[in-house]
């Protein structure tokens, strides 16, 4: 029998577990900062407006919110923007001519 490590783990532990996890991720490499900014929507793509012949009959909100993750998502998604955005305004350095 295998021991797992979550086995009497309550949900509010394993939640906080992943919080950390997630906070401790900084994205190094372009590949994974480019990846990450794909694979975490800048919006919920849940929201929508139900229209039918130009009248909103109904506006579903933003379910992310209820995530317990979504904050942290958030914010690996902004380092992972900074990362990007850090690699496209970096120069290389001039050389010095010899003299």
């Amino acid at each position: 029998m295998t021991h797992s490590p979550l086995r009497g783990t309550s949900p509010g532990a394993l939640i906080d577990r992943l919080r950390h996890w997630l906070d401790g991720i900084g994205p190094r490499s372009l590949l994974l900062a480019r990846l990450l900014v794909r694979l975490i929507p800048a919006r919920c793509p849940f929201e929508r407006n139900v229209v039918i012949a130009g009248h909103r009959l109904l506006h579903i909100p933003p379910l992310c919110r209820i995530n317990p993750l979504f904050d942290q998502l958030m914010a690996l998604r902004f380092r992972a923007l900074c990362r990007l955005e850090a690699q496209h305004h970096r120069r290389p350095q001039a050389r010095r001519q010899p003299t």
